[in-house]
């Protein structure tokens, strides 16, 4: 039934990959042999409050997903499924209640721990952090990037709309998003290896499939930034022992960028193109100007402005 459902359902969905990533890492260890019909509430409480040590957000899109793979069964009519063992489980009273709105942003210290650290790490996690830092992109689109979608005699880097945040939320359409490349970026991807085997930018599979981004990239990441901001309390004569690292997720290197192109000065307008946020009302509509030399001239400050943060004695 797995199989079934990662075959027929997941194709064409902007995170289909990671789907079945979660799939076959989280429940077929625990269920390949089982029957589907013999999988209790009991053995998916077992599978979520396995996963709420690695954080509440993985642990509730985990329920969410065999929430939903429960109910793509019940559909079909052949598994001899007709109720879900997860009826009766709610996230909220297993994995506890989500906090407010983040507003987690890095320091200007911070990103300069986070770029250092970055430089530090193998391919493909190099290569990946800073992108993300370049661009304001989410991890997805930035994780799942191939050859075929950069232009790079127009500097021009092209995310179809498959792969863009609101195809499968039903509530409105993604668009292809295009993302102007700055000398930082092209840095970047011009120095990564190219492969035989696939065309996926940023693998561990010689190009045939995305690398998938678990917890151990972002733990080492943390480490070396750790590293990095009692190196520099020190050279402050600050107090290394009260240097610590305020947790923060992928999201918020985000929103990091966002508040530094505000501070740049960077129209909302156009900061919300680079971050491919749809346009609310009438405007999100009608407005299908999609601010590309805007962009690529905010890029470029950003550019400019992390140089100075990071490496103000070298161009990135």
């Amino acid at each position: 039934m797995a199989e079934a459902f990662i075959r027929e359902k997941l194709p064409g969905e902007r995170k289909g990959k990671d789907v079945e990533r979660e799939i076959r890492r989280d429940l077929m260890p625990r269920w390949r042999d089982r029957p589907i019909t013999s999988i209790t509430d009991l053995d998916v409480l077992a599978v979520i409050k396995a996963k709420i040590p690695d954080g509440k957000v993985g642990s509730r899109n985990l329920l969410a997903l065999v929430k939903r793979f429960f109910g793509w069964a019940i559909a079909q009519r052949v598994y001899g499924v007709t109720v879900s063992p997860c009826a009766g489980l709610q996230a909220s009273s297993i994995i506890g209640e989500m906090k407010g709105p983040r507003d987690r942003v890095l320091s200007d210290d911070e990103i300069f721990a986070y770029w250092r650290a970055a430089a530090r790490m193998p391919y493909p996690y190099r290569q990946i952090y800073q992108v993300l830092i370049l661009t304001g992109l989410r991890l997805s689109e930035v994780t799942d990037a191939s050859l075929s979608e950069i232009d790079f005699r127009n500097k021009l880097w092209v995310i179809p709309a498959e792969r863009m945040k609101g195809k499968d939320a039903g509530k409105k359409q993604a668009r292809t998003h295009a993302v102007p490349l700055t000398s930082g970026i092209m840095v970047v991807l011009e120095a990564m290896p190219r492969f035989n085997g696939g065309s996926f930018l940023f693998s561990t599979t010689n190009g045939t499939s995305p690398v998938w981004m678990g917890t151990k990239p972002k733990k080492r990441l943390d480490r070396r930034m750790l590293r990095t901001l009692r190196a520099l309390a020190r050279k402050r004569g600050e107090d290394v022992g009260a240097v610590v690292l305020p947790p923060f997720i992928q999201h918020d290197i985000r929103r990091t960028v966002r508040s530094q192109l505000s501070r740049l000065r960077v129209a909302e307008e156009v900061r919300e193109a680079i971050l491919a946020h749809a346009r609310p009302g009438i405007k999100g509509v009608y407005d299908h100007h999609d601010y590309l030399n805007e962009k690529r001239d905010a890029l470029d400050l950003w550019g400019g402005r992390l140089n100075e943060i990071v490496a103000p004695n070298k161009i990135l």
